[in-house]
């Protein structure tokens, strides 16, 4: 279970292309009316491949986690077309396997270097053979792609699995499985079957998540999506998602593009926590209860600056909507906007996160308009001044100092 980054894995096969059916015609009379009004009656679109099944299927045992996301593609159409196969990573994954299924047979994939595998694929396109290549962003390891060529008459399958160790946040443990075909499917599944020897405590499937901008608990109490079934008992549980392709258009008539969250948690019976030994390696489960919560100051510095205008200062309203809402009475907040002009909420001073305090906070956020330049420095010194504020008691507090910054921008621009 070694962690790994990958930077470019190639799938290198030798399958032959056939010739495109190609006809030549000629003019005739009366043929160029025939013709035009052919033209004139049909609406151009966009031609693409058919998906005919997706699948992704996750096995959890142990809080270890092996997901294979597998698709199968058909071209109905005369020509040669490029089938793209696309899947999102949490950032914790790594990849096990990639295979590519064609004609009957199978190809495993390669781990090559970025530019070696890039300078294959190239070639084996060149020479009119199907080729694949699975890259990834530099520090941005989640989003993988892959790509081949794909005859008239034929099909083609991709199958990838990816494994990650589940980490508990905020006492979940939490299953983020990308659905993302590109197209309503006929033959869509998802399947999630969960193990824990401890026993599972909590389970839940959440609403598809179709903005990453929306956390799990905004969606409050909401349903998991129509057809999906859950069942459990003391240490195993199975979650299935087998949406028609009439739920599908509901959601979306260009196919889902969302995530499947699954929360459960385990029953902690032993204070010291739980060992787990496998192939040589161990893991130890530990999850402290009864800690104090501990207060803090909370500094918002609010980027308001034009780059902010639209969908972006939409979206950090939304966020510092919910934020405000999980703060504890015991916390103390202030609010900075800045753009070439900085403006504090509350001059020298952070308050209590009282009902009042953050309801008008959150009257004051709703207000914020974004334009002008971009001065983070001067945003920055006034948030350091409230962090550290002068004391003439003498005496320190013991709330714990965050500064958190919501701003699209990397360098300033005033």
């Amino acid at each position: 279970m070694m962690n790994s980054r990958i930077h470019c894995m190639l799938v290198f096969f030798t399958l032959y292309l056939q010739e495109g059916l190609s006809r030549e015609y000629e003019a005739k009379p009366g043929a160029d009316v025939l013709l035009q009004r052919i033209r004139r009656q049909s609406k151009p679109t966009k031609s693409v491949l058919k998906v005919t099944d997706y699948h992704v299927r996750c096995t959890v045992v142990s809080r270890y986690a092996v997901t294979t996301v597998q698709s199968s593609v058909w071209n109905q159409l005369p020509v040669t077309k490029e089938a793209a196969f696309e899947v999102d990573l949490p950032s914790s994954a790594f990849i096990s396997n990639f295979t590519i299924t064609s004609n009957g047979k199978v190809y495993v994939a390669q781990v090559k270097e970025r530019a070696a595998a890039r300078k294959i694929y190239d070639a084996a396109k060149k020479q009119g053979k199907t080729a694949g290549l699975v890259a990834t962003k530099e520090r941005e390891i989640e989003k993988f792609r892959v790509a081949v060529s794909v005859p008239p008459g034929a099909g083609v399958s991709f199958s990838l699995t990816y494994e990650e160790l589940l980490p508990r946040r905020l006492g979940r443990y939490e299953l983020s499985l990308g659905l993302r075909p590109g197209q309503p499917v006929q033959n869509l599944t998802l399947d999630v079957s969960i193990t824990e020897r401890t026993g599972i405590s909590f389970l839940k499937a959440f609403p598809l998540r179709t903005s990453r901008l929306l956390s799990n608990t905004a969606q409050g109490d909401a349903d998991a999506p129509a057809s999906t079934h859950v069942e459990q008992n003391t240490n195993c549980a199975r979650v299935r998602y087998s949406p028609t392709i009439q739920q599908q258009n509901s959601i979306s008539s260009n196919g889902l593009n969302a995530d499947f969250i699954v929360q459960y948690d385990v029953e902690l019976r032993d204070l010291m926590g739980e060992v787990q030994v496998y192939d040589g390696y161990f893991v130890h489960y530990f999850a402290p209860r009864g800690l104090p919560v501990v207060p803090k100051d909370v500094i918002f510095v609010i980027d308001v600056s034009g780059s902010m205008i639209g969908t972006k200062i939409k979206q950090t309203k939304q966020a510092m909507n919910t934020i405000l809402g999980d703060l504890r009475e015991g916390d103390h907040f202030n609010i900075i906007t800045f753009s070439d002009k900085v403006h504090t909420w509350k001059k020298g001073r952070t308050v209590r996160a009282t009902r009042q305090n953050v309801r008008d906070a959150k009257d004051f956020v709703k207000r914020i308009i974004a334009e002008g330049w971009t001065n983070i420095n001067a945003a920055l010194l006034s948030a350091a001044q409230l962090v550290n504020p002068s004391s003439s008691s003498g005496h320190s507090s013991r709330r714990v100092p965050l500064v958190i910054f919501l701003t699209t921008e990397r360098q300033p621009s005033a």
